[in-house]
């Protein structure tokens, strides 16, 4: 049995923020949805995990709001782990993403952090030593 996780971001703008990962984080679009209003949804992949974004004209998003009021209620951190976190440094500062770093961490990882065009919390990781 496979099983994967993929995050589904509700994002203000669906366009900008399918450009923004595809130049920070260099996934592809490999899937995307649209309704009467034009494009709601999109899910992108690189490396076998994927991103999904949804606008506020998506199915998704409205039955969230209807469920939580207008504002989602939880917090989270993004963190993707790579091989080589230079090559991400590399694509971020390409992409003109601000972030900060790279930090070592006691827990024995070299991080950069970043925030996407919605405030989203990312952090990109490489295992030290």
């Amino acid at each position: 049995m496979t099983a994967n996780l993929s995050p589904d971001l509700f994002v203000s703008d669906l366009e900008r923020s399918v450009a923004f990962y595809k130049k920070a984080l260099g996934v592809e679009e490999v899937d995307r949805a649209a309704g009467p209003d034009g494009p709601f949804f999109s899910m992108m992949s690189r490396d076998g995990f994927r991103i999904m974004v949804e606008s506020p004209k998506s199915p998704g998003t409205q039955e969230l709001q209807r469920r939580q009021g207008t504002k989602p209620r939880a917090t989270i951190l993004l963190y993707l782990s790579v091989d080589d976190l230079a090559v991400e440094e590399r694509r971020l500062k390409a992409a003109g993403v601000t972030y900060e770093g790279p930090v070592t961490q006691p827990y024995g990882m070299k991080e950069v952090s970043f925030e996407d065009p919605d405030g989203y919390a990312w952090a990109i990781g490489q295992k030290v030593g």
